[in-house]
């Protein structure tokens, strides 16, 4: 993993963003990190310079427990660039 650059690491989170399977197109950042094989810190630095670059933003979605209880937790998305537009 070690010699992969910043754009290819930047872009398999922007492939696991995106092809996720949740309803809300989110995951969290331990999703992130099971789904890439990436350690949290890492997923963390490279959400960080998405959400810099306007590429991701942070949300709120439910997730049930292990315990069957749902909460709400902080997820990342990729931004629809048609949705951004309409923002504006």
């Amino acid at each position: 993993m070690s010699s992969m650059t910043e754009a290819e690491l930047l872009q398999q989170v922007q492939n696991a963003l995106h092809t996720s399977l949740t309803k809300d197109n989110a995951m969290s950042v331990a999703e992130l990190s099971e789904a890439l094989d990436m350690s949290e810190s890492a997923v963390r630095k490279r959400l960080k310079k998405m959400i810099a670059e306007n590429l991701a933003e942070t949300i709120k979605v439910s997730r049930i427990g292990m315990d069957g209880i749902v909460s709400r937790r902080i997820a990342y998305r990729l931004i629809n660039k048609k949705e951004e537009g309409e923002r504006k």
